[in-house]
């Protein structure tokens, strides 16, 4: 697929049947911007439809995963601008999980907001020592709004969930394997080729396979025109409204 054009804001790269997507905003913490977004939703069209790929990496360059939505863009949208992004958002969240090859998730440094809501999406998580989960949202006036919120319970159960959204308190490595967020704990230096290695065993099952079971196993994902994402979409577009998210908004991006 040489003559496919490059991405922005991603490295896309496929080695013995895995394609590995690296989120490559390293100096925002691999933030999202809405054309980020599209372009991790053309890389999963992509790895989905090259039959040479059998699996799918998902990391972030640089120090972090990936530290939810670009502030500095989403905290100034409101109205129908806010509403647009946030199906955006939904939509990218379920164009990983609907993926029909299984998607690793590699994960390192902050995996915050909307990044915590991505990794969620990914079939498997494999996270580094110094990895840092949180739903900072509560903090700034609002609520996860791409489908975190249903798809957490489903891993971790539901109190564990409902405390984590209610606090906004970030979760480390140890915490995040003991209650089953993380499938796997690794040291920093050893987080992507461990990722690999997982990735090319799987590599050498038949697609088919691979798909069915993952059918089977996964619960229908929270759809974005569904009830669920219209309450998400009118709840998140109030606070974003709310001029206090704004303000809140600046404050937390500049602590980034």
């Amino acid at each position: 697929m040489s003559d496919t054009p490059p991405f922005r804001y991603l490295q896309f790269t496929v080695d013995s049947g895995v394609a590995l997507v690296t989120l490559n905003r390293p100096e925002v913490l691999n933030a999202c911007n809405s054309a980020m977004h599209l372009e991790v939703q053309a890389a999963i069209e992509r790895a989905e439809l090259d039959d040479s790929v059998r699996a799918v990496i998902l990391t972030g360059a640089g120090r972090a995963f990936c530290s939810g939505s670009d502030l500095r863009e989403v905290g100034q949208f409101k109205g129908a601008a806010a509403r647009r992004y946030l199906q955006l958002d939904f939509s990218t969240k379920n164009r990983v999980a609907m993926c029909a090859k299984p998607v690793i998730a590699a994960l390192h440094g902050h995996v915050a907001g909307g990044g915590f809501e991505l990794a969620l999406a990914c079939d498997i998580r494999l996270v580094a020592d110094n990895v840092q989960f949180s739903l900072p949202e509560i903090l700034l006036g609002t609520i996860p709004g791409s489908g975190g919120l249903q798809r957490l319970p489903q891993i971790v159960g539901l109190g564990i969930a409902k405390e984590w959204a209610f606090t906004g308190r970030r979760i480390g490595a140890d915490e995040a394997y003991r209650t089953g967020l993380a499938n796997h704990v690794y040291p920093a230096d050893r987080l992507l080729p461990e990722a690999l290695a997982l990735a090319r065993e799987l590599a050498q099952r038949t697609a088919l396979s691979l798909a069915l079971a993952k059918v089977a196993l996964d619960p229908e994902p929270p759809a974005a025109d569904g009830m669920i994402g219209i309450y998400h979409t009118l709840a998140s577009q109030a606070c974003h409204d709310d001029p206090m998210y704004a303000q809140q908004a600046g404050s937390y991006a500049k602590k980034k």
